[in-house]
């Protein structure tokens, strides 16, 4: 529940950058992922906080921002005209094969299904970067640092995880 509704309707066009970014990116991603013809759990959305991970789903969500280009040194001093970078995570959690009831584990055949899966999503993830790395349709920004890893399994669910730092368009 919302604890307050607030009217955006009349915010600065320069206030709302960073929530564009994070639209932006859900949307470049899930394009991406359906170029590939990688289907995505159904459940996608951006958030500026790390998420529960409680189903399959694709979250984008914000770590954070400095001033500077991707890849700055964060504590030397930058001029207030140069881009801002946001760091943010690409999330894709999926059901993964647990300890069954009578405490057997998971088959080896399981465990390789779900390890496929996952590795098809850390190709196409980094492949995504090629369409993050952009400030406007005419062209290429000032760069991306992007990380990728696959998390150990917690709760029945494991998580492929980008970590990108963009300049905020």
């Amino acid at each position: 529940m919302v604890s307050q509704e607030l009217d955006l309707t009349g915010v600065s066009e320069d206030a709302v950058n960073l929530r564009d970014m994070m639209a932006g990116v859900l949307e470049r991603v899930q394009s991406v992922f359906q170029s590939y013809n990688v289907e995505l759990p159904r459940r996608r959305y951006w958030t500026m906080a790390t998420p529960a991970v409680d189903c399959e789903q694709l979250v984008i969500y914000f770590q954070q921002m400095y001033l500077g280009s991707p890849g700055a040194e964060v504590g030397e001093p930058q001029r207030c005209h140069v881009p801002r970078s946001a760091t943010i995570t690409i999330s894709i959690a999926r059901e993964t094969p647990i300890v069954q009831q009578n405490g057997r584990p998971p088959a080896p055949e399981r465990i390789e299904q779900a390890s496929e899966v996952m590795a098809i999503d850390s190709w196409v993830l980094m492949e995504s970067i090629n369409q993050l790395d952009q400030w406007d349709d005419t062209g290429y920004g000032v760069g991306v640092i992007a990380t990728l890893a696959v998390n150990p399994p917690e709760g029945g669910f494991q998580t492929t995880e980008m970590t990108v730092t963009m300049a905020v368009p």
